[in-house]
């Protein structure tokens, strides 16, 4: 890549070399441009290789040599003054290509420790968990992050499998942190409350102190037993899509309450629950709102029901949900909002008797 970078360099040198020196030939032979040719090397070190500024310096003595030449002033101190110019601007292109690398690897540094801490915060989820076979695809919208608002977890507990999807409302390093202690408080509540209404109010009063009264975070929770019975509790959150195994869809219509993080009532309430039956081979398809809301150029949202019912079925989950993720990339190129899809297929695998 480095020396893509180079190459580059000597393209655009060379360019404005010989623009210079067609503008020089083209005018009066009384004056000369070729004390241009001093920016040469300090724009290469821009983003060149230490032997492309060292190149461009040697080209650019030569080309303001045969200019001088051309306009009989050869000898005089211009020449030496252009001369001297176009070394000693080399030289501040090797200071400059020294700093850059410097800093290039300085950030790279940074880099590396920030992916570190970005996969600790959403690590990937298992492929198997339980009886479930697991897939997932998460797109920030800056380029940049591997996370943002979006979060999901996928943890194998002794009452079933325990599936959290949200999202957090809001951008920045904030968002970020609040995304962090979710996972927190959900993987430590996933494994000591026996209810999804109790991990949830769990996670409401650490969201409600940790964002304020203005933060909010729309949150899924699901439960799934080695018999394939589906347990779903919704705040403020898409239900997620359930394809058969013969390829049918349907959205599986559940009840939602207000996101978390704007206090739960304490006692005397529960929310209801959504209980689904799943059969061998059929899939749950969650997301968050980048997904649903994501629109094309004519502004139409994109169609996520009829794009699951037309994706392969008889493949892995992750080739499923790579498929899905090209047809929204076709559908929406730029990512305007954070954007996560899990796939869930009930896939139990029976122990036959010695």
């Amino acid at each position: 890549m480095r020396a893509l970078r180079g190459y580059s360099s000597y393209w655009a040198g060379g360019i404005f070399l010989l623009a210079v020196t067609v503008v020089d030939l083209a005018t009066s032979r009384e004056s000369s441009l070729a004390a241009l040719f001093a920016v040469v090397p300090v724009f290469v070190a821009v983003n060149g290789t230490r032997r492309a500024i060292l190149v461009s310096g040697a080209v650019a003595l030569v080309m303001g040599a045969l200019l001088s030449w051309w306009n009989f002033r050869a000898a005089d101190l211009d020449f030496f003054a252009r001369d001297l110019g176009i070394v000693c601007a080399t030289g501040i292109g090797l200071l400059v290509h020294r700093e850059r690398l410097a800093r290039e690897k300085q950030l790279v540094s940074v880099t590396r420790v920030a992916d570190v801490v970005q996969r600790a915060l959403l690590p990937v989820p298992p492929a198997r968990a339980g009886p479930l076979d697991v897939a997932h695809s998460y797109r920030s919208a800056a380029d940049e992050a591997l996370i943002g608002g979006d979060f999901y977890k996928v943890l194998s507990t002794r009452w079933g499998v325990r599936v959290v999807i949200g999202d957090v409302r809001g951008h920045g390093l904030r968002v970020v942190r609040t995304t962090g202690m979710a996972i927190g408080v959900f993987r430590e509540a996933a494994y000591d409350e026996p209810e999804l209404d109790r991990i949830a109010a769990r996670l409401d009063r650490s969201l409600e102190r940790d964002s304020g009264p203005e933060g909010f975070t729309t949150v899924l929770l699901l439960n799934v037993s080695g018999e394939g019975v589906c347990r779903a509790l919704g705040y403020g959150h898409p239900a997620p899509l359930l394809r058969t195994a013969g390829g049918r869809v349907h959205e599986t219509g559940l009840p939602s309450s207000v996101p978390l993080g704007l206090g739960l009532p304490r006692s005397g309430y529960a929310e209801p629950e959504r209980t689904m039956a799943l059969a061998e081979g059929d899939e749950l398809l969650l997301v968050t709102d980048g997904v649903l809301e994501a629109r094309n150029a004519a502004g139409d949202f994109y169609p996520l029901a009829q794009r699951f019912a037309s994706a392969p079925r008889n493949c892995p989950p992750a080739e499923v949900l790579a498929a899905l993720r090209r047809d929204l990339a076709d559908w929406t190129p730029e990512a305007h909002d954070d954007s996560a899809l899990v796939l869930l297929r009930y896939a139990p695998r029976r122990i036959r008797p010695a």
